[in-house]
């Protein structure tokens, strides 16, 4: 009598068979059965576990597109030097381009004002937190009111602009908002990445109020 162990359908389980029988090809067909089957109540060796995943990069971390709090970086010394970019997604708005392509922007929050009402809002007057990158040459930009600003082309689901457009079409809508005295209403709420010291992408944010 020759008894072993075999898998079942359910992971882990296994079932006890018996043959009465130990003739040399039953004993071969047995050996093969067993290496790769466990028993006396013992599951098989688990897979290997798969490696640890990486700690999550702030690239990859979207923030609310209505988030009530402001995004900063804690860590920089805004008493010294110039403006830093923001390395990751900010929930912001762009707020000046030099000829260089140099783009200014400022983490900005959502205020609601009762109901679904509201209005985006950025640091008060005074507060220095800002930050600044070049914008890259292959920029990915996609508007939320078209291209020419005549229509709506955003995610109904997402509410974030789907409407590819140039990367002078962005500049010309910072310079555009800049050059109205800084009207906060005016300028454009968007998610803005910044990868390894230029933004290399900004997707409006719609909103009824259109600040």
């Amino acid at each position: 009598m020759v008894t072993v162990c075999v898998r079942n359908a359910t992971p882990r389980a296994w079932t006890r068979l018996a043959f009465p029988f130990a003739g040399p090809a039953a004993l071969a067909l047995l050996a093969a059965m067993v290496l790769t089957s466990g028993c006396g109540g013992t599951p098989a060796p688990a897979s290997s576990p798969r490696a640890a995943a990486p700690a999550t990069s702030s690239l990859a971390v979207t923030p609310e597109l209505f988030g009530t709090e402001f995004q900063t970086a804690p860590e920089h010394d805004w008493s010294k030097g110039g403006p830093p970019p923001f390395e990751g997604v900010l929930r912001g708005w762009l707020t000046d381009v030099d000829e260089g392509g140099v783009a200014e922007y400022r983490p900005i929050r959502f205020t609601q004002s009762g109901g679904e009402d509201g209005h985006f809002d950025g640091p008060e007057e005074g507060d220095v937190t800002r930050y600044a990158a070049p914008i890259a040459e292959d920029v990915l930009f996609l508007a939320d009111s078209g291209c020419d600003g005549s229509s709506q082309t955003y995610d109904k689901a997402t509410n974030l602009g789907t409407e590819r457009c140039t990367r002078q079409r962005l500049i010309d809508n910072v310079k555009e908002a800049a050059s109205l005295a800084g009207v906060e209403g005016l300028y454009r709420p968007a998610l803005i990445t910044t990868e390894n010291g230029r933004i290399t992408k900004v997707v409006e944010i719609f909103w009824q109020g259109g600040g």
